[in-house]
């Protein structure tokens, strides 16, 4: 059975942990956590993955719920690593923003790292396959309804945050 970490709405973790079965049964100010990062190479263009059938057969960006006992960044570079085989530094990975939605916080990272797709394994159970995609593609994406809706607030956050950088 799997735990999450149940955090305050400062992002304060609690000494408290919830199924994640039952995660959207919180109640007061306690939430869960997911993360999402956003990973550019220097073309200009982000690493997507197409999802699993199991996981819904869409376009999105790499990210999990935190595990009971873990930190937002530590989650970021478990999850990355478990659904694409590579290892994120922590030193190269840059928090972007927050989005509330309900009783869950999703924390947006951003990393820029050229890696070869060609080398990378995939977790099959999640992903069906990764690509490179430019701005106006992921655009297409959203536009057609293809980019999972939770990835797209944090889509647009990101590309805010990389015009400041």
């Amino acid at each position: 059975m799997e735990y999450l970490q149940i955090f305050d709405e400062n992002k304060v973790p609690l000494n408290e942990k919830v199924n994640r079965k039952e995660k959207n049964n919180l109640v007061g100010n306690k939430y869960f956590m997911v993360v999402l990062i956003f990973i550019e190479n220097s073309e200009g263009k982000f690493l997507l993955q197409k999802t699993s059938k199991l996981k819904g057969s869409c376009m999105a960006t790499t990210g999990g719920h935190v595990k009971y006992g873990e930190s937002s960044i530590d989650t970021i570079i478990r999850e990355f690593e478990e659904e694409n085989g590579f290892r994120l530094n922590k030193d190269n990975i840059e928090y972007v923003d927050d989005v509330f939605n309900g009783c869950c916080i999703v924390d947006i990272y951003y990393a820029k790292y050229d890696i070869d797709i060609s080398t990378v394994k995939v977790q099959e159970e999640e992903v069906e396959s990764i690509g490179w995609y430019s701005i106006d593609e992921i655009k297409k994406f959203i536009e057609k309804d293809e980019l999972r809706k939770s990835n797209i607030d944090a889509f647009n956050k990101t590309l805010k945050y990389r015009e400041k950088i």
